[in-house]
């Protein structure tokens, strides 16, 4: 990943090619509603107009972290199931199967997760315990071992920005012996265990991080 990205040249990849974005095709106002993800971290005010969030032809989410507003962020790439999503300033999210694996942009940059994959249509889901290894940045500490395990909800009828769906809320309760760190994550799932809302602790020194899709990738 690139540490520098461009706002008023907005290079992503589409869906189903490896080529670029045409800036003619972005709508009036794109690049401030595709929002400051810093400045959410700080908690400034941003707010963005769901018609111009729905008039964006390409995969996008919206993003909170902590008690900062929501900005969206578009989706550049997939490589090998891992989908980097960029802000407008630089700051990248990669997701795995629903699961924030990866950072960039950010004061303290998630490096790196080694975990099992996850299942989220598993019936046994209940009894699914194990131990997944986090590596930081600014400060480094390689291989955080932390422990996870799962409860599962019913399903909910859910509005998000464009769509209401019907989703399974799956829980997990993080704790990190070493730095005393305890943090609840947040996976809202439909029956094809697609992640379309979550709220994920990926860092002791970072508030949550809250996203919801607005556009699933095709």
């Amino acid at each position: 990943m690139k540490p520098n990205f461009a706002a008023k040249i907005i290079l992503i990849s589409l869906l189903s090619s490896c080529s670029s974005i045409d800036s003619n095709n972005i709508a009036p106002g794109y690049v401030e509603a595709f929002g400051v993800i810093k400045k959410a971290v700080f908690g400034e005010e941003n707010d963005i107009d769901p018609n111009l969030i729905s008039s964006i032809p390409y995969a996008s989410m919206l993003v909170k972290i902590g008690k900062g507003p929501k900005a969206l962020m578009i989706l550049e790439s997939i490589n090998d199931g891992r989908h980097t999503w960029v802000s407008a300033d630089g700051v990248y999210l990669v997701i795995s199967n629903g699961r924030i694996i990866q950072t960039q942009g950010l004061p303290n940059n998630l490096t790196s997760i080694m975990q099992p994959d996850i299942d989220w249509t598993d019936s046994n889901f209940e009894n699914l315990k194990f131990n997944s290894y986090y590596s930081f940045e600014k400060p480094v500490l390689n291989n955080l071992k932390v422990m996870s395990s799962f409860s599962v909800g019913d399903y909910q009828d859910k509005n998000l920005s464009l769509v209401n769906l019907k989703l399974k809320k799956i829980e997990e309760s993080l704790y990190s012996k070493e730095v005393n760190w305890s943090e609840l994550n947040e996976y809202w799932t439909d029956d094809k265990g697609y992640v379309w809302i979550s709220r994920q602790s990926i860092s002791p020194k970072l508030p949550p991080i809250y996203y919801e899709v607005t556009k699933k990738p095709r």
